[in-house]
């Protein structure tokens, strides 16, 4: 019952979230460095959980998994560094990893 509750009001935290720019609209005007804070907080997110994965692969897994994911992480900074969009990071740095992987598998 207690984990009902709990989906139900993250439920409506998120619809209200989406919902509140649509009814302030124009009323509500923020100064240019939240709107910068809030316009990098995603990115600055995805790239928490990122490093965090990456340093996990360091605890538990082996040489190949940290090589992998080290060299995805670089090529996906370097990818964003140019400017590229965040899909084409993603898929840079997600291929990266995939082939580094399936070499390890194949010469392992």
């Amino acid at each position: 019952m207690l984990t009902w509750i709990a989906v139900l009001a993250v439920g409506l935290g998120s619809y209200a979230f989406r919902l509140a720019p649509l009814l302030l609209g124009s009323r509500l005007q923020l100064r240019q460095r939240p709107q910068d804070i809030l316009r990098h907080a995603g990115m600055g997110g995805m790239a928490a959980l990122l490093v965090s994965s990456v340093v996990g692969f360091g605890a538990s897994g082996s040489l190949a998994a940290i090589a992998s994911a080290g060299a995805a992480t670089a090529i996906a900074a370097v990818v964003a560094w140019r400017g590229r969009s965040m899909a084409v990071v993603v898929l840079a740095g997600g291929a990266v990893y995939a082939v580094i992987e399936l070499a390890c598998v194949i010469l392992g």
